[in-house]
């Protein structure tokens, strides 16, 4: 052990002072053995101060202190550094106390105390301190205590404290401390404590304490604190806090604290505490504690809600604690206080029903009113236009077949 450590100090003590001469104490054969110094290409075993302009190792390399620039290193085994090995290209471990710089790519496990840094791809296996950061495609296993960041595309498992970004899509298990974003689609299981970010479509499992929001379309169980917001499409489960929001279409579950919210069409069932909007219809199962709405389009299948029911047209059951206010009615509609249609075919309940066209069917109430009625009226006061004289205006129960 004497020995080697004599060994090691004259090697590095013949190190000539110009920083780009190479100078090496080599034990070995065609370049296989022991180097002690900056050779340019070695294989077996290899310790230096400073790596610099080295060309080639295979095996094991250490670099006791901060390496230089080497724009053609390629490390094929292991690279260890105190302060930290830096090569164009890394196959194998690098391993850096301080840091881990690659100028081309990784590709095996990289770990540094404080960062890992590709200036093009990585694959395999990252962990840093602090941060994983790539200029290319990430593809395996990455974590960092703070962030993780690839300016390519991102695939495998990424977990980091605070952040994870790629400026490409992201797909895998992607979970953040504070927030997930991509610039393309995430795919997978994507959970962030705060926001998770797309500006291309989001699938699979996506989770956000605060919210979700994709430019694309969300699909899969879909989770966000706060608000869930798609400028896309919406489907299978979509839960917010406050609100949930689809430009596109909605299909599936959606619940929400207060509002579920479409300018498409909503198609499954959709629970809102204040009120379900479905600009271009409602087809389904839609509960709201203020309202359900979708006043230029049709609302077929059950709307519940203790405000108002308002919709083009209305097949089914439609419930309004307020109003059911549908032009054109087929169905079962009940209300504590006013149902109006202009054209009712089937039942309705309210303390006042107005039909303005033609009612097929009965109205329940205290005043029922009928332009023209084919059905019955039960109710303290009925008017039916169609029939003459006094037999518009009568009390309790009117008619005409």
């Amino acid at each position: 052990m004497r020995r080697f450590l004599i060994l090691l100090l004259l090697a590095f003590a013949f190190q000539p002072a110009a920083a780009h001469a190479q100078s090496s104490l080599d034990i070995g054969v065609n370049g296989v053995g022991l180097s002690l110094g900056n050779s340019r290409a070695w294989t077996g075993l290899r310790i230096n101060w400073s790596d610099r302009n080295v060309e080639r190792v295979n095996g094991l390399n250490v670099t006791l202190w901060k390496a230089r620039e080497n724009p053609a290193f390629d490390l094929n085994g292991i690279a260890f550094g105190i302060y930290g090995p830096r090569a164009a290209r890394f196959r194998g471990a690098a391993i850096g106390v301080g840091g881990v710089i690659a100028e081309e790519s990784v590709a095996g496990l990289a770990i540094a105390g404080l960062g890992t840094v590709s200036q093009g791809t990585m694959y395999g296996l990252g962990l840093a301190g602090l941060g994983v950061v790539a200029q290319g495609d990430m593809a395996g296993l990455f974590i960092a205590g703070l962030g993780l960041v690839g300016q390519g595309n991102m695939a495998g498992i990424h977990l980091a404290g605070l952040g994870t970004v790629a400026q490409g899509s992201m797909a895998g298990l992607n979970m953040a401390g504070l927030g997930l974003v991509a610039e393309d689609d995430m795919t997978g299981i994507n959970v962030a404590g705060f926001g998770t970010v797309s500006q291309g479509s989001m699938r699979g499992i996506n989770l956000a304490g605060l919210g979700l929001v994709t430019q694309g379309d969300l699909v899969g169980i879909n989770v966000g604190g706060i608000a869930a917001v798609a400028q896309g499409a919406m489907r299978w489960l979509s839960v917010g806090g406050l609100a949930t929001v689809a430009q596109g279409g909605i299909e599936g579950l959606s619940v929400s604290g207060l509002a579920v919210v479409s300018t498409g069409a909503i198609r499954g069932i959709a629970v809102a505490g204040a009120a379900v909007v479905g600009v271009e219809g409602i087809d389904g199962i839609a509960i709201g504690g203020a309202g359900v709405v979708a006043e230029a389009a049709r609302l077929r299948g059950a709307a519940i809600s203790i405000g108002r029911t308002d919709a083009r047209e209305g097949r089914g059951l439609l419930v309004g604690g307020y109003r059911v206010k549908i032009p054109d009615i087929v169905g079962l509609a009940l209300s504590v206080a006013m149902t109006r249609s202009e054209n009712m075919r089937g039942f309705a309940l309210g303390a006042y029903n107005e039909v303005r066209g033609v009612q097929r069917g009965i109205t329940i109430g205290i005043f029922n009113r009928a332009e023209e009625l084919h059905g019955i009226q039960i109710g303290l006061l009925n008017y039916a236009g169609n029939n003459e004289g006094v037999l518009r205006w009568l009390p309790l129960i009117n008619a005409h077949f």
